[in-house]
């Protein structure tokens, strides 16, 4: 999908801006977006239980940058919990959006 003919140019982020946690939150979002829209129904909700019960832990905190929560059955990397806390909410998008449109 292009732009419209009367929409400005988007700008481009100038080389040497620093990251801000919502400029992370998006990048996560769209990598688990890519890797979880490859999982079937069971994965999805499997992976959900996992992670939630990663963030449920008393030392989990949502750290930005920092990989140190492991979820079993995720993969062999280790994630920060913001990047957990996002995989949470597109699992959660995943599954609205097959069950109004399955």
């Amino acid at each position: 999908m292009g732009r419209l003919p009367n929409d400005p140019e988007p700008k481009a982020i100038p080389p040497g801006t620093p990251m801000t946690e919502a400029r992370m939150d998006f990048g996560f979002r769209i990598y688990w977006t890519k890797m979880a829209t490859k999982w079937d129904m069971a994965r999805i909700r499997e992976m959900k239980a996992q992670v939630i019960a990663v963030t449920q832990q008393p030392d989990f905190e949502k750290n930005l940058i920092e990989r140190r929560f492991r979820v079993e059955g995720l993969d062999e990397q280790a994630h920060s919990g913001a990047s957990l806390l996002a995989l949470i909410d597109v699992l959660n998008a995943l599954e609205t959006y097959a069950a109004n449109n399955g």
